[in-house]
């Protein structure tokens, strides 16, 4: 179980930091959407994506004029009005790292909770043991 979450934790972390895996399928997946912004689908998770996290397109704001598309709304700072500097690859990626250290050290904890659980019953049956053995040669 420990072996487990320890891969697991790696497992996360490998793939939720700059520079992993996830950031090629993040771009594709973003500028499909930009490509296909006149479907309610896309534009909707476009919409969702930019809002929430505060970026523009999947590199920035240029992913739009490259593609010949108006810079959405969703794209600008709604006190200034600036377009944001920062792509959606690079934001979602900050987001999940952030989040992916905390599951991590959530998930090492437990199992460091769990490895001392098993130590501490195996000592405790050794324990029971020997006190049964002491019982029965009385």
């Amino acid at each position: 179980m420990f072996l487990l979450t320890v891969i697991g934790s790696a497992i996360l972390l490998e793939f939720s930091t700059m520079n992993s895996s996830i950031q090629p399928l993040i771009r594709e997946t973003m500028l499909r959407f930009i490509v296909t912004s006149e479907h309610p689908h896309s534009s909707a998770a476009l919409k969702l994506i930019q809002e929430s996290i505060g970026c523009c397109g999947a590199d920035g704001p240029n992913d739009y004029m490259v593609m010949r598309q108006p810079l959405p709304l969703e794209c600008r700072d709604t006190v200034t009005g600036n377009a944001f500097f920062n792509g959606c690859v690079n934001e979602l990626t900050w987001f999940l790292e952030d989040k992916s250290i905390w599951a991590a050290i959530m998930a090492m904890i437990l199992a460091a909770v769990h490895t001392c659980n098993a130590v501490l019953g195996i000592v405790l049956v050794q324990a029971l043991r020997r006190e049964e053995e002491a019982m029965n040669r009385r």
